[in-house]
């Protein structure tokens, strides 16, 4: 067999093979995930060093999110209301991306819960659904302690649920933390810290 002619079979066995694997990465986004109905979570909690009432009168401010959210360059509300439920705005990120955050839970003094999305289309990939909570856990002469968690369902059927059990989940946690040490730094010292 001449040499050229085990390239070509090489080549021929590779293409092949890589075009199985794609076939395969594809089946396995239309396979419905083994638990259709879970949510993943990714959160973080950690104490401000402020009275409860200083710190939800920061926390209720949607306007705020771009001071200490990192990838965040600049929001607008898409509503008149900037508080409670109904209330939506829109993030502009790094790169020239948006997404879209409604209220969808409000309890005065301790917290809220949001929907991310695009318009009227459920949010960006990865994710299939998503929420996010802030919420104030405690307080004391010492501080206010608040969670951040996010609530998600990955897109993308088997394939989704594989990637989030394998690496995103604990990606969306660092993230998460990230976040938490920005807000932090922002509500103690009400400087931009992103």
């Amino acid at each position: 067999m001449a040499a050229s002619d085990l390239g070509a079979n090489v080549f021929r066995l590779l293409s092949y093979g890589l075009l199985a694997f794609v076939a395969i990465v594809i089946l396995l986004g239309f396979i419905p995930p083994r638990e259709p109905e879970a949510w993943s979570e990714a959160g973080a909690n950690f104490a401000v060093e402020l009275p409860e009432s200083a710190v939800w009168e920061r926390l209720q401010n949607l306007r705020l999110a771009e001071h200490y959210v990192p990838g965040v360059e600049g929001l607008a509300m898409l509503t008149d209301a900037d508080r409670g439920v109904g209330a939506s705005r829109r993030i502009f990120q790094d790169g020239g991306l948006t997404l879209d955050e409604t209220v969808v839970e409000w309890e005065e003094g301790s917290g809220f819960v949001i929907r991310l999305h695009q318009g009227q289309q459920g949010p960006p990939p990865p994710f299939r659904n998503a929420r996010f909570r802030y919420w104030i856990e405690s307080s004391d002469e010492s501080g206010t302690e608040l969670s951040l968690t996010m609530h998600y369902q990955p897109s993308a059927g088997l394939l989704g649920e594989w990637l989030d059990n394998s690496f995103f989940n604990e990606e969306m946690n660092r993230r998460m933390e990230s976040l938490a040490s920005s807000m932090k730094a922002y509500y103690e010292s009400s400087a931009r810290v992103r």
